[in-house]
Protein backbone atom coordinates (compact mmCIF):
# COMPACT_ATOMS: atom_id res chain seq x y z
CA UNK A 1 0.00 0.00 0.00
CA UNK A 2 1.66 3.26 -1.06
CA UNK A 3 1.98 6.29 1.19
CA UNK A 4 -1.00 8.60 1.19
CA UNK A 5 -1.16 11.28 -1.47
CA UNK A 6 -0.76 13.97 1.18
CA UNK A 7 2.43 12.47 2.61
CA UNK A 8 3.96 11.98 -0.84
CA UNK A 9 3.13 15.57 -1.77
CA UNK A 10 4.73 16.90 1.42
CA UNK A 11 7.99 15.11 0.68
CA UNK A 12 7.94 16.03 -3.00
CA UNK A 13 7.57 19.77 -2.40
CA UNK A 14 10.68 19.88 -0.23
CA UNK A 15 13.81 20.85 -2.15
CA UNK A 16 15.88 17.67 -1.86
CA UNK A 17 19.05 19.74 -1.59
CA UNK A 18 17.79 22.16 1.04
CA UNK A 19 20.23 23.20 3.73
CA UNK A 20 17.46 23.28 6.34
CA UNK A 21 16.71 20.10 8.28
CA UNK A 22 13.46 21.69 9.38
CA UNK A 23 12.09 21.49 5.82
CA UNK A 24 11.73 17.74 6.38
CA UNK A 25 10.13 17.96 9.85
CA UNK A 26 6.58 18.47 8.57
CA UNK A 27 6.64 15.58 6.08
CA UNK A 28 8.13 13.20 8.65
CA UNK A 29 5.68 14.32 11.33
CA UNK A 30 2.76 13.71 8.95
CA UNK A 31 4.12 10.30 7.96
CA UNK A 32 4.60 9.20 11.57
CA UNK A 33 1.16 10.44 12.65
CA UNK A 34 -0.36 8.49 9.76
CA UNK A 35 1.56 5.30 10.66
CA UNK A 36 1.13 5.64 14.43
CA UNK A 37 -2.37 7.13 14.86
CA UNK A 38 -3.70 8.36 18.17
CA UNK A 39 -6.73 6.10 17.66
CA UNK A 40 -4.30 3.21 18.30
CA UNK A 41 -2.99 4.92 21.47
CA UNK A 42 0.21 6.27 19.86
CA UNK A 43 1.58 9.77 20.24
CA UNK A 44 4.23 11.36 18.03
CA UNK A 45 6.31 13.86 19.99
CA UNK A 46 8.93 16.06 18.32
CA UNK A 47 11.65 16.85 20.85
CA UNK A 48 14.58 19.23 20.74
CA UNK A 49 17.90 17.62 21.62
CA UNK A 50 21.09 19.61 22.07
CA UNK A 51 24.09 18.07 20.37
CA UNK A 52 26.82 17.41 22.95
CA UNK A 53 29.63 19.97 22.82
CA UNK A 54 27.71 22.23 20.44
CA UNK A 55 25.28 25.12 20.39
CA UNK A 56 23.32 23.24 17.72
CA UNK A 57 20.29 21.12 18.36
CA UNK A 58 18.40 18.48 16.45
CA UNK A 59 14.80 17.37 16.39
CA UNK A 60 14.04 13.83 17.36
CA UNK A 61 10.60 12.37 16.77
CA UNK A 62 9.68 9.93 19.53
CA UNK A 63 6.67 7.67 19.16
CA UNK A 64 5.06 6.69 22.46
CA UNK A 65 2.34 4.19 23.16
CA UNK A 66 0.59 5.10 26.37
CA UNK A 67 3.58 7.27 27.37
CA UNK A 68 6.14 4.50 26.75
CA UNK A 69 8.72 5.28 24.03
CA UNK A 70 8.52 2.60 21.33
CA UNK A 71 10.26 4.14 18.28
CA UNK A 72 12.27 7.21 17.31
CA UNK A 73 13.48 8.99 14.21
CA UNK A 74 16.16 11.63 13.64
CA UNK A 75 16.38 13.79 10.52
CA UNK A 76 19.31 15.43 8.71
CA UNK A 77 19.45 17.12 5.32
CA UNK A 78 19.82 14.90 2.27
CA UNK A 79 22.69 16.99 0.93
CA UNK A 80 24.78 16.20 4.03
CA UNK A 81 24.59 12.42 3.45
CA UNK A 82 27.81 12.55 1.40
CA UNK A 83 29.71 14.17 4.28
CA UNK A 84 31.75 11.81 6.41
CA UNK A 85 31.35 14.11 9.42
CA UNK A 86 27.55 14.31 9.07
CA UNK A 87 27.15 10.53 8.94
CA UNK A 88 29.57 10.17 11.86
CA UNK A 89 27.50 12.66 13.86
CA UNK A 90 24.20 11.00 12.92
CA UNK A 91 25.53 7.57 13.92
CA UNK A 92 26.83 8.95 17.24
CA UNK A 93 23.48 10.62 17.94
CA UNK A 94 21.55 7.42 17.28
CA UNK A 95 23.80 5.44 19.60
CA UNK A 96 23.53 8.13 22.27
CA UNK A 97 19.71 8.01 22.08
CA UNK A 98 19.78 4.24 22.54
CA UNK A 99 22.01 4.70 25.59
CA UNK A 100 19.53 7.22 26.99
CA UNK A 101 16.58 4.89 26.43
CA UNK A 102 18.53 1.88 27.75
CA UNK A 103 19.20 3.63 31.05
CA UNK A 104 15.51 3.02 31.76
CA UNK A 105 13.35 0.00 31.11
CA UNK A 106 12.66 -0.92 27.51
CA UNK A 107 9.50 -3.06 27.56
CA UNK A 108 10.00 -4.55 24.09
CA UNK A 109 12.50 -7.08 22.78
CA UNK A 110 13.72 -4.55 20.22
CA UNK A 111 13.70 -0.75 20.15
CA UNK A 112 13.89 0.61 16.62
CA UNK A 113 15.23 3.98 15.54
CA UNK A 114 15.58 5.47 12.09
CA UNK A 115 18.26 7.89 10.99
CA UNK A 116 17.09 9.83 7.93
CA UNK A 117 18.97 12.10 5.58
CA UNK A 118 15.96 13.53 3.79
CA UNK A 119 14.17 10.50 2.33
CA UNK A 120 17.24 8.22 2.61
CA UNK A 121 17.25 6.22 5.83
CA UNK A 122 19.05 3.62 7.90
CA UNK A 123 17.30 1.35 10.40
CA UNK A 124 18.91 0.95 13.81
CA UNK A 125 17.80 -1.65 16.33
CA UNK A 126 18.60 -2.07 20.02
CA UNK A 127 18.13 -5.62 21.29
CA UNK A 128 17.03 -5.46 24.92
CA UNK A 129 18.27 -8.93 25.89
CA UNK A 130 21.83 -8.46 24.63
CA UNK A 131 21.92 -4.62 24.83
CA UNK A 132 23.44 -4.64 21.34
CA UNK A 133 22.86 -2.12 18.56
CA UNK A 134 22.60 -2.97 14.89
CA UNK A 135 24.25 -1.90 12.67
CA UNK A 136 27.37 -2.46 14.74
CA UNK A 137 29.67 0.46 15.41
CA UNK A 138 32.82 0.81 13.34
CA UNK A 139 35.86 1.58 15.50
CA UNK A 140 37.67 4.84 14.88
CA UNK A 141 41.21 4.48 13.62
CA UNK A 142 43.56 6.57 15.75
CA UNK A 143 45.88 7.36 12.84
CA UNK A 144 43.80 7.33 9.66
CA UNK A 145 40.48 9.10 9.10
CA UNK A 146 38.16 6.16 8.52
CA UNK A 147 34.49 6.01 7.63
CA UNK A 148 32.75 4.88 10.82
CA UNK A 149 29.28 5.32 9.30
CA UNK A 150 29.41 4.18 5.67
CA UNK A 151 27.01 5.95 3.33
CA UNK A 152 25.72 2.57 2.12
CA UNK A 153 23.93 2.16 5.48
CA UNK A 154 21.42 4.78 4.35
CA UNK A 155 20.43 2.62 1.39
CA UNK A 156 16.65 2.89 1.71
CA UNK A 157 14.64 5.70 0.14
CA UNK A 158 11.20 5.97 1.66
CA UNK A 159 9.75 7.33 -1.60
CA UNK A 160 10.76 4.18 -3.48
CA UNK A 161 8.90 0.84 -3.15
CA UNK A 162 11.77 -0.96 -1.40
CA UNK A 163 12.23 1.86 1.09
CA UNK A 164 8.53 2.12 1.79
CA UNK A 165 8.37 -1.64 2.34
CA UNK A 166 11.30 -1.52 4.79
CA UNK A 167 9.81 1.43 6.70
CA UNK A 168 6.45 -0.35 6.95
CA UNK A 169 8.21 -3.56 8.05
CA UNK A 170 9.77 -1.66 10.96
CA UNK A 171 6.46 0.01 11.85
CA UNK A 172 4.65 -3.34 11.78
CA UNK A 173 7.34 -4.88 14.02
CA UNK A 174 6.94 -2.01 16.49
CA UNK A 175 3.16 -2.34 16.48
CA UNK A 176 3.40 -6.11 16.95
CA UNK A 177 5.65 -5.72 19.98
CA UNK A 178 3.64 -2.90 21.55
CA UNK A 179 0.09 -4.17 21.05
CA UNK A 180 -0.11 -5.27 24.68
CA UNK A 181 1.25 -2.06 26.20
Amino acid sequence: MPWSEGVIEQFEIVDLYTTEESDFYGPFNSLLVELFPSSEHYQVSPQFKRIDGSLDFTIQFIVHRRRIPVFFLEVKTFRSLTLLSARDSADDQMRQRFREFASGTIPTATLYGISAFGPQFCVYAFESATRSIDPPAVARDLVVVNDIAPEARWAYNLLEPGGEAKFREVVNAVKGMTAGL
